[in-house]
């Protein structure tokens, strides 16, 4: 019992550690800074596959030449860096791409502007919690249900030993 005690820690452990990182990913969105997983490789070196990336509503105008921005596009969100805008048209580029983007971007298909940051890695995991998070938080609940009921055993325990004690004591 004790070597489940102990493996039922430690998963209990490992997981606030994975809802913590969870948390603080989301933290930026009370600013409103919303995340996003870069899924491809075409702002690499600035945006690494696997990276969390956050962008801002902006005003049109804020928008210039050179800025990353996120907007959707046939249903998919991108964020590439605007090439130029003219007319009301923003024509972007991905920094590993060798030409600009065959669409050009409305002002209304621009979600914002993509902060300087990125945290590297992390995307992997937001990204398999987002795709998997019934099953997820199954297993979450499962592990912590799992340490709390283990821990009151423990101190049950604990207050069984320490009545015995009390009656010898009195005794």
């Amino acid at each position: 019992m004790a070597i489940i005690k102990k493996m039922i820690h430690l998963l209990a452990s490992i997981t606030y550690l994975f809802i913590t990182i969870y948390v603080l990913i989301c933290i930026p969105i009370v600013f409103g800074h919303k995340p996003l997983v870069v899924l491809t490789g075409s702002m690499e070196p600035k945006y690494k596959v696997g990276s969390i990336i956050y962008y801002k509503k902006v005003p049109p105008q804020e928008l210039k030449e050179g800025d990353v921005i996120s907007y959707v596009i046939n249903n998919k969100m991108v964020s590439h860096r605007i090439v130029s805008i003219e007319n009301g048209l923003i024509e972007t580029k991905g920094d590993a791409n060798n030409a600009s983007d065959v669409n050009k971007i409305r002002f209304d298909n621009v979600k914002g502007k993509v902060a300087n940051i990125s945290i590297p890695y992390v995307g992997y995991y937001i990204r398999f919690v987002n795709e998997n998070l019934i099953p997820v938080v199954i297993v979450t609940v499962i592990i912590l249900v799992s340490e709390f009921l283990l821990s009151n055993t423990e101190a049950f325990d604990i207050n069984k030993k320490k009545g015995r004690g009390e009656e010898n004591a009195r005794n």
